[in-house]
């Protein structure tokens, strides 16, 4: 509970239905409030907390079922407990009720040990709601105090790995440090992806979007990428088609999805094989396409790949945290887009990535993605 007393809202076009109900709950030590209909609870709502709404099912202008699931509806009210007062009492309008998210329905007239009863019971499972919540929040604050103090010791060991490399060492000396660095430095980059996932699971991360053309960016990245791809005899393609290739993007989280996106196809294309980086583009948004010739995604995966710690398959020969894919997930629905994997032909999967076009006309108001 937020308050020392369980918050009540009823709404009700009739002012004496309120009369009746707090004449019935006295004693019961209840904060009332009153809406004599949906527009001014929906106003009550958006400034104060409440633990249990009385909703009357027959209202003027928006009636209490719709009402109900507009709230239910809502993800900053479906938590809150509904009973519905009715005076209804047909099956197929209490199914309408509970078809419309109400946790529990009341007929009229009130009845005292009724109302109090179930008020009871409402108010029992909005104390679980919260205190589980509250744990959810102390785990999601330990985790991530966690995580940044994990930071320091992993950038020291980065370092005196650098450092090591300019010293007299053996060959086998050398490519245990040259291990100990690379292991290291996808550690630090694991630990960011957390850090940075909690921010935008938490609503702190600062986006700073630029009006930016994405063909340079693009063309510099399959540049970074095909020195990789060679070692594997792997051939990054760009087919940059978009004539209006413009969108609203944070240039240093919109470089870690794309990066994300050609390493997880890196990882998982054979040997000899071809990425294709599309990009497309029409009247409202901007389409980016990563094709790869692996595996491919089940059906049944394709529905959890952007889950957090999701692998599917494991693979001995590739490192999998599950991480990649949910944080490209989180970013690309930061920038007002959506991120979804297909099937590609003959085989392997396609990650494309729509975001909102930005229509520039002048050239000198854009700049290119840098990190």
């Amino acid at each position: 509970m937020m308050n020392n007393y369980p918050s009540l809202l009823i709404v009700d076009d009739e002012p004496n239905n309120f009369d009746v109900i707090e004449a019935l709950l006295e004693g019961e030590n209840y904060k009332l409030y009153y809406a004599a209909n949906a527009s001014r609870a929906l106003r009550w709502l958006e400034k104060n907390p409440v633990d249990v709404i009385l909703l009357d099912v027959m209202m003027p202008e928006i009636d209490g079922i719709t009402f109900c699931s507009y709230l239910k509806n809502n993800p900053d009210y479906q938590y809150i407990p509904i009973i519905m007062v009715t005076a209804l009492t047909g099956k197929e309008d209490l199914a309408r009720c509970l078809e419309a998210g109400a946790d529990d329905f009341i007929s009229k007239p009130l009845n005292w040990i009724e109302l109090r009863s179930r008020l009871h019971s409402m108010i029992r499972i909005k104390q679980q709601y919260d205190n589980l919540q509250l744990l959810l929040q102390r785990r999601e604050e330990m985790a991530e105090i966690i995580v940044h103090d994990l930071q320091n010791p992993v950038t020291s060991i980065v370092l005196s790995c650098e450092m090591l490399k300019f010293t007299n060492l053996d060959d086998k000396q050398s490519k245990k440090v040259e291990q100990i660095s690379v292991a290291g430095k996808r550690l630090e980059e694991q630990i960011q992806t957390l850090l940075t996932m909690a921010k935008l699971e938490t609503g702190r991360l600062v986006l700073n979007p630029t009006s930016t053309s994405l063909k340079p960016f693009l063309e510099k990245l399959v540049q970074e990428f095909s020195a990789i791809a060679s070692a594997k005899s792997i051939t990054i393609t760009p087919e940059l088609k978009a004539e209006n290739d413009f969108a609203a993007v944070d240039s240093h989280l919109f470089s870690r999805i794309i990066n994300n996106l050609l390493s997880n196809a890196l990882k998982y294309s054979p040997r000899g094989k071809e990425i294709k980086l599309q990009l497309l583009d029409t009247s409202e948004k901007v389409i980016l396409k990563v094709l790869d010739q692996g595996k491919g995604v089940s059906d049944s995966f394709k529905q959890k790949i952007f889950k957090k710690y999701e692998t599917g398959v494991q693979h001995s020969d590739v490192n999998q945290t599950g991480l990649g894919l949910a944080f490209c997930q989180m970013a690309v629905l930061a920038h007002g887009g959506k991120i979804y994997v297909e099937d590609n032909e003959p085989q392997g999967a396609i990650f494309t990535i729509e975001i909102p076009r930005l229509n520039v006309s002048e050239p000198d108001s854009v700049s290119s993605v840098s990190e």
